[in-house]
């Protein structure tokens, strides 16, 4: 009697263990794709502090920037601190200090460490994109589209951002010809999808969809008006938003394997 108790805890034990081992990869790949996340709002807001058509250079960037910089750390830590993402964070903060500590009188001179700045970015959101792309088999198609609609606007508007800078390079995707309008289609094209995807959550859909209306003919015509600010304003509610809208599909997926 006992041995066939054993055997049936052992069965139980081996037929949870892979939902346990999916709950976990979940949690891993929402880690990652927060760490890219909070990586485009540090590079946005690092931009908007050092744009020089901006009259008035506002603490309150500097203090998004370096949140997102302690977010990014959050995520690594429950990664596990990968080696080589970890020295990259590492290396993009220590570049940042250094832009930091150099006179704003010569503002012009400090874009050649922005430049530095967003090719480290660049360089480390490539890598987080291999190491998630590599995450992603088994997970729900809702929450894949969550990730992917929040990381295109965050791209979209770091590309409007990009674009005040005749000297700060490109470095986070190739750099075409069509840029905005690609990216503006896919997240026109992907914003109906959601709304299939979550028919409970159409009023909180629309609302995400009327802010990026709102902004969405500045970022096609950047070039006749710029509104770095007030794009980050609106863009960057959206993608917090859809963060948690993911962070939530994470923990239902979790519960109901449990």
């Amino acid at each position: 009697m006992a041995l066939q108790l054993s055997r049936l805890i052992l069965l139980a034990l081996f037929c949870f263990a892979p939902l346990v081992a999916q709950a976990v990869d979940l949690q891993r790949l929402q880690a990652m794709h927060e760490f890219r996340s909070q990586g485009y709002t540090a590079a946005t807001y690092l931009l908007i502090d050092n744009n020089l058509y901006e009259k008035i250079r506002e603490p309150e960037n500097r203090i998004r920037y370096n949140e997102a910089l302690s977010n990014m750390d959050a995520a690594l830590r429950t990664l596990g601190m990968p080696a080589e993402l970890s020295a990259l964070k590492a290396n993009l903060q220590l570049t940042i200090r250094e832009l930091e500590g150099q006179p704003e009188e010569e503002a012009h001179f400090n874009l050649s460490t922005v430049n530095r700045i967003m090719q480290i970015h660049g360089q480390l959101d490539r890598m987080a994109e291999s190491e998630y792309a590599g995450m992603t088999e088994g997970a729900p198609a809702e929450l894949l589209t969550l990730h992917a609609q929040s990381l295109e606007i965050s791209q979209i508007l770091l590309l409007y951002q990009n674009n005040m800078f005749s000297s700060v390079g490109v470095y986070f995707m190739d750099n075409e010809d069509g840029m905005f309008t690609m990216l503006d289609n896919r997240i026109t094209e992907r914003a109906g999808e959601l709304r299939k995807l979550f028919p409970d959550l159409q009023a909180r859909l629309e609302r995400l969809d009327k802010q990026y209306d709102f902004i969405r003919p500045r970022l096609l015509k950047y070039y006749e008006d710029w509104v770095p600010s007030m794009a980050a304003f609106y863009l960057q509610r959206n993608t917090r938003i859809l963060d948690e809208l993911s962070r939530e599909q994470v923990r239902v997926s979790s519960l109901a394997q449990g």
